[in-house]
């Protein structure tokens, strides 16, 4: 009998360490399905982040772009009025020229001539 009792203590202690082995697996398994839970949930603010501050470069891109093309319209406006103004000050010296050589004409013409 007392082989008997020890096979059923035999049994039931391989019974009890099945259960224990089932329930660690469980728990493990358990564990690695958070984990990748967590795992992915990271992924996935990653992600979303990667594209919200790929979205704010482009607008950044997008405003530096209009500003480059803002400034390159006023340069050119600035430019072709800078021109306009150096085209007036040659216009208004020749003219101012013009002026000076009739006044010394008439006057280097009286000087010349016999008295």
């Amino acid at each position: 009998m007392s082989t008997d009792l020890e096979i059923k203590l035999l049994k039931e202690t391989i019974l009890a360490l099945r259960e224990e082995l089932e329930k660690v697996r469980f728990e493990e398994r358990e564990h690695i399905e958070q984990a990748i839970a967590g795992a992915n949930d990271e992924i996935r603010q990653l992600r979303a982040s990667v594209v919200d501050l790929r979205s704010e470069l482009e607008q950044k891109e997008a405003q530096y772009d209009e500003q480059v093309r803002g400034m390159k319209l006023q340069h050119s406006r600035e430019q072709t009025d800078l021109h306009k103004t150096i085209a007036a000050l040659r216009q208004n010296l020749e003219e101012l020229n013009e002026s000076v050589e009739k006044i010394r004409r008439p006057s280097q013409t009286a000087a010349s001539a016999p008295r």
